[in-house]
């Protein structure tokens, strides 16, 4: 027969055991949901960095066309000088346009799903970032671009006329000595100049503006590894062992190919400022 001492030892002890392995599911099911949890937050900051957007959800109100916006960058932390903050003021009042700058930590809500930006583009100089971006932007967004300079007068029309035709890119006409691709320095006044243009998105000429920087990126990429940028205006003629020429990432594709479009291109926008603008 048991007595009640020992019946008393065996409930306790039962009690502790039940306790304990009460304590160890409680632990085991909080593992689990923060398992869960770092899961969807890892999620959360893969799907911020890389949005999953469309064109069309980046800009709801509109097309950068159909809301005449023109798009400037600054994609460094170095300050923006006094003249820089004048032309970005002159720009707005006179180009009667709705002129977004792109700063470094707004770069990543324009980036669309199924084109995220190039693993050489962390290790580009601010300069040849925001060369990037002008690319990317008027290839799969469209819309306005300018240089951080002032302009000398309204670009409203230029908008108008260039959603209303067959043209590709509608900018103002280059200037002598400023054609890029040293094969066609002679054919400037055929060309649109490189620093203040609208481009209508996804056309031949965009495609093949950005598929060939984006070739130059993928062979420079393991010397971008080795000698990132070394400052907002590095290039290889700096002798830092950084290896992008200074134009050779935008201008000398960009009037390169532009050889092959001469019939979509139009002369509307004003010409930009080319003095006292750093």
């Amino acid at each position: 027969m048991v007595s009640f001492k020992k019946v008393g030892k065996l409930v306790t002890f039962k009690n502790i055991i039940l306790s304990i392995i009460f304590l160890l599911l409680v632990i085991l099911v909080m593992k689990l949901n923060n398992n869960k949890n770092n899961k969807n937050n890892n999620i959360e900051q893969f799907e911020i960095f890389f949005p999953k957007k469309t064109t069309e959800e980046v800009f709801p109100n509109g097309s950068p066309i159909d809301t005449h916006t023109i798009f400037c960058f600054w994609t460094g932390d170095n300050l923006m000088s006094e003249n820089r903050k004048d032309c970005i003021k002159n720009l707005e009042q006179l180009s009667e346009c709705k002129v977004v700058l792109v700063k470094k930590d707004d770069i990543e809500k324009y980036i669309i799903k199924d084109h995220p930006l190039h693993p050489a583009f962390k290790y580009l100089s601010e300069t040849h970032k925001a060369d990037y971006l002008r690319t990317y932007f008027m290839h799969f967004h469209g819309g306005g671009y300018s240089d951080i300079k002032q302009t000398t007068g309204s670009w409203s029309s230029a908008f108008e006329k260039l959603k209303n035709s067959d043209k590709f890119i509608n900018g103002y006409r280059e200037v002598k000595g400023g054609v890029a691709y040293e094969p066609f320095a002679d054919k400037w006044n055929k060309m649109v100049g490189n620093c203040a243009y609208i481009c209508k998105p996804m056309t031949p000429f965009t495609t093949e503006w950005y598929n060939n920087m984006i070739k130059l990126l993928d062979n420079k990429l393991d010397k971008l590894k080795v000698k990132p940028s070394t400052g907002p205006q590095d290039s290889a003629e700096k002798g830092t062992g950084y290896p992008i020429e200074w134009n050779e990432m935008l201008g000398r594709i960009f009037h390169r190919i532009m050889d092959n479009y001469y019939d979509k291109l139009s002369f509307d926008v004003p010409i930009p400022v080319f003095a006292n603008y750093r």
